[in-house]
């Protein structure tokens, strides 16, 4: 009897569903009113990719470069590693197949004559308030000195710093943009740190140490073999009260596109 009872309840639910007359809210509830639904607290996804020596001979290939756009499209604000042209073309390609966001590009770094840039790309309602380039840096602390942005999204203000560490000056690298990055109020590091496997051991995990770690150390974010968490985000204690939800995307992400996966944040642009 009492699954007799069951099933004409669930029933009747499947058929109020498919006649429409009750709706799913975000949460999952069910409620016959849809402006009943709680309300979804407004937001940003912010994103890194290293994409993996971003030159000329990608720029050479429009389906390539449509992917960039198209997968860049799915966030609000994405910092691009890996930018190597000279001439400094295929940025500004990319950021023409996205005419609803805004660009801004890093000085070329690097030591040796393999230079990089760093792209930042944002929707156009997001304000770039600064951005700062460590490059050149006197000290001298890292093999490509990182990009502090500070955005408002909304009344919401963010300072994200980025960097694309040396693999073998991971814990001096990551040291030094500890001691940089002091600006007040939500702040996240987020990039390619190469923090993990023999770049980064246990034992190194030294730095940042009252921040939160988003990307856990058992994650891949590499796209062959390896199994490594190299690419990271890790939020300021006040950011973090904002945080919702983290992901790696992967969804067609080969050895063609980049030896990296994307990796993002969602944050709620309402303080807690």
């Amino acid at each position: 009897m009492i699954k007799r009872h069951l099933f004409q309840f669930f029933s009747i639910i499947l058929f109020l569903l498919f006649a429409g007359c009750i709706s799913t809210c975000a949460d999952g509830s069910i409620t016959l009113n849809p402006s009943e639904c709680p309300s979804q607290p407004p937001s940003i996804t912010i994103a890194n990719w290293n994409v993996q020596i971003l030159g000329d001979s990608k720029e050479a290939k429009p389906e390539l470069m449509a992917f960039y756009a198209d997968t860049i499209k799915k966030y609000d604000i994405v910092f691009i590693q890996e930018i190597r042209d000279a001439d400094g073309s295929v940025f500004p390609a990319l950021c023409s197949r996205i005419p609803e966001y805004n660009c801004n590009i890093s000085s070329r770094a690097g030591r040796s004559s393999s230079k990089e840039q760093i792209g930042i790309i944002y929707r156009k309602d997001i304000t770039l308030l600064s951005l700062r380039d460590f490059n050149p840096d006197s000290m001298n602390r890292w093999e490509r000195p990182p990009v502090m942005a500070e955005f408002d999204a909304d009344g919401y203000h963010l300072s994200i710093y980025n960097i694309h560490t040396k693999p073998t000056d991971v814990p001096s690298e990551l040291g030094a943009l500890e001691s940089i990055a002091l600006a007040p109020g939500n702040a996240i590091v987020l990039g390619d740190l190469n923090a993990d496997c023999a770049y980064y051991s246990p034992k190194e995990h030294i730095h940042f140490l009252s921040w939160k770690w988003i990307i856990p150390d058992n994650a891949d974010t590499t796209v062959h073999a390896t199994d490594c968490a190299y690419d990271r985000i890790i939020m300021n204690p006040k950011s973090f009260a904002e945080f919702l939800n983290y992901g790696i995307y992967t969804e067609g992400i080969n050895s063609s596109v980049s030896d990296h996966y994307l990796v993002w944040v969602n944050i709620t642009t309402q303080e807690n």
